[in-house]
């Protein structure tokens, strides 16, 4: 049996190798392609631009250069500290209730990996060691608190852009216990908005509550997690982005140190530029038109590529394209 099949694969070779109908479809080729401008383009903002394209590459893609389809993009997923030109919080804290003019505190590092989430004794321990240790790494946002000013906010600054890659914020809720009995437990009203400016992207901007995050009470006569229940706990389910709520200590039952952390995370990863698919093997092309609608200028880059199973090449056509204003008076077809 295994003989004929021999046989029968031979002859079959034989025939193909001396019929010129016989196609070998499995023929791998290196790349080679041109692309050219055209002598028409005109290069004005409205106006096609029109690259003429000989040679037959399996595949071709286009980048125009413009914002989010720059070549030199195509792989980058994070974005170099040093182009990182603002990173701000701004808060806005109105002091509810309570007579502790610093009853809140404020922190930003990093450098720091988060809380467990799930071990309320861990948590605890964590966080009392950083503060025992004078919250190293942790850089405290100074303010000055004028105390109870109800209805009234107080705006709040800080310039965070050196924690663009790991940034994790953290307040302190931690009340006076002065005379039980008669004072209420400070309440706090926060807001904020973090802003995000890189160089090359649009701004960036991130309502404070959806940065956070994991709150923990360290009283131990209640559950770690106490949160978002009602007075003498931490609360996100309000209309403002974060309410540290007071009331009466001796309505509550336990103490108000609380600390809520956003969750610790990069703001300069980002997606790579794209490019266009103008070709593939499906499709024959001999030109390619682009249009340019803001004046400036632009490296478009061509990406060819061959590839099957026995290799791959690639080869880069790039051209700096400058696109004008529009004369007064003119106007696109």
């Amino acid at each position: 049996m295994n003989r004929r099949i021999l046989k029968y694969t031979g002859l079959a070779l034989a025939a193909c190798l001396g019929t010129a109908g016989c196609e070998q479809t499995n023929i791998y080729s290196e790349i080679d392609y041109n692309v050219t401008l055209d002598a028409s383009n005109t290069y004005l903002a409205g106006d096609p631009v029109r690259f003429n394209i000989s040679g037959n590459p399996d595949n071709l893609v286009f980048y125009s250069g413009e914002e989010g389809h720059e070549y030199a993009n195509r792989n980058r997923y994070e974005i170099p500290e040093e182009d990182v030109i603002a990173m701000t919080l701004e808060l806005q804290i109105q002091h509810r209730s309570g007579s502790d003019p610093q009853a809140l505190d404020i922190y930003y590092t990093n450098d720091f990996a988060g809380l467990n989430g799930n071990d309320g004794a861990a948590d605890r321990q964590l966080v009392q060691q950083m503060y025992d240790g004078g919250m190293q790494g942790w850089t405290k946002i100074e303010y000055n608190d004028p105390g109870v000013q109800q209805d009234v906010f107080l705006p709040v600054t800080a310039d965070i852009e050196d924690c663009i890659s790991n940034l994790c914020i953290a307040f302190r809720w931690h009340p006076s216990m002065s005379d039980l009995e008669q004072d209420r437990i400070d309440t706090y009203w926060v807001n904020g908005t973090l802003t995000v400016e890189i160089e090359g992207m649009d701004i960036m901007q991130y309502d404070l509550e959806t940065l956070f995050g994991t709150a923990v009470m360290m009283d131990e006569s209640i559950d770690a997690y106490h949160i978002n229940s009602g007075n003498g706990s931490i609360r996100l389910d309000t209309n403002q982005d974060i309410t540290f709520a007071g009331g009466r200590y001796s309505e509550i039952g336990h103490y108000c140190d609380g600390w809520l952390f956003s969750t610790p995370m990069g703001f300069n990863s980002t997606s790579p530029d794209q490019g266009t698919v103008v070709k593939n093997m499906q499709n024959y092309l001999d030109f390619y038109e682009y249009t340019y609608d803001e004046p400036g200028t632009y490296q478009a880059v061509f990406l060819g590529r061959n590839a099957n199973y026995i290799g791959s090449s690639e080869e880069v056509n790039s051209f700096q394209v400058t696109i004008l204003n529009r004369p007064v008076g003119s106007e696109t077809e």
